[in-house]
């Protein structure tokens, strides 16, 4: 649906110059739930803009459907944007939010009320259309504006973190009531949030972003078991980076020894980095503690700090190289206990940088 190729932005001239994009390619599925996921200040927002028609790009090109879009005004766009704020008009009813745009295209009137009646009945607010949006809960007034959004039928309804206004237990509601309706409309989805927990649940593919790059894209369960990059390991989720030596390739897959314990066949991001110290990727859950003297664990250490999590555990463990790991147990040992720590081989990720 959305093809983006190459394209930077920046803001300002000479030494004030702000690269907010550097070469950012995509490509964006049709009837997909896509998420553009970083920290403050990666881009996200600004490459939302730009698919909107807010901002114009500074090079490169965007196109949407086959077609070029970069140089046309966003109400010649087929694309509809969800703001942060909402952006609805308070002294409307629920109906004519809906329906103002509708309006404002010149539908038929009778047109306009059957599309707003679809629309209430899409995001099940049919009991409050004649009420004011100002008379609205944040998590209703939420679902008017996807409904306002969705009813010109659009071809990407873009949403700039939208859910950042609402309690935990709302968002998590709106989560899934976001992935019906781009479900139940086909429409494609392009989603902006700094939350990965949102982009894990929601997502059909993420594009995680840094300094106005891409650093990688795929689907939730690939972002989060096969992390190319260290930031990538570390932004999505909790994970330890703890290093290692790359010794060689075998069938596709790296062995490594960590300071202590066998060789094992670990998966890779790269099968092109050099025989020598790497960094590797290791969630908290996917450890078993063992023995210190169990000849397969990976590495020893001392349990110096214990946190109860309700369903888990979460260990801090003082390895006998230096480093720190987190570790998630049900069946915790008591801090200064001396512990081995094992781990399935296909659970550890060699990162490439």
């Amino acid at each position: 649906m959305i093809d983006i190729d190459n394209v930077t932005k920046q803001f300002g001239e000479g030494a004030a110059a702000v690269q907010a994009l550097r070469r950012v390619s995509l490509t964006i599925p049709e009837a997909s739930f896509f998420t553009l996921l970083g920290p403050s200040g990666c881009g996200k927002t600004t490459l939302l803009r730009l698919i909107a028609g807010f901002e114009l790009p500074t090079g490169g090109d965007i196109r949407l459907d086959g077609q070029s879009i970069g140089h046309l005004p966003p109400h010649h766009r087929p694309v509809n944007t969800v703001f942060q704020s909402y952006a609805l008009f308070p002294h409307m009813t629920v109906a004519r939010n809906i329906g103002f745009g509708l309006e404002m295209q010149g539908r038929k009137p009778s047109d306009v009320a059957a599309t707003v009646n679809k629309m209430l009945t899409l995001v099940r607010m049919e009991e409050y259309a004649a009420r004011r949006v100002d008379q609205l809960s944040g998590g209703q007034q939420q679902r008017v504006a996807l409904a306002r959004a969705l009813a010109p039928h659009p071809k990407v309804l873009l949403l700039d973190e939208p859910l950042s206004a609402l309690d935990l237990k709302l968002r998590k509601q709106m989560q899934g009531e976001l992935k019906r309706l781009q479900a139940e409309t086909g429409i494609t989805f392009v989603f902006v949030t700094h939350d990965q927990g949102e982009a894990l649940a929601m997502s059909d593919q993420i594009a995680v972003m840094s300094a106005g790059e891409v650093q990688q894209v795929g689907s939730p369960e690939a972002i989060y078991t096969r992390p190319r990059s260290a930031f990538v390991a570390d932004f999505i989720g909790d994970t330890n980076i703890v290093p290692a030596t790359l010794l060689r390739y075998e069938g596709g897959r790296a062995v490594i020894r960590f300071a202590q314990g066998p060789e094992l066949c670990a998966n890779a991001a790269s099968d092109a980095l050099a025989a020598g110290p790497v960094q590797v990727a290791l969630r908290p859950e996917t450890i078993t503690l063992t023995d210190a003297a169990d000849p397969a664990a990976l590495m020893c250490g001392t349990v110096a700090e214990s946190t109860y999590q309700g369903a888990a555990t979460q260990l801090t463990v003082r390895l006998e190289t230096g480093p720190e790991i987190r570790v998630e147990v049900t069946d915790p040992p008591s801090p200064g206990a001396r512990v081995g720590i094992a781990c399935d081989a296909a659970m550890l990720q060699v990162l490439a940088d």
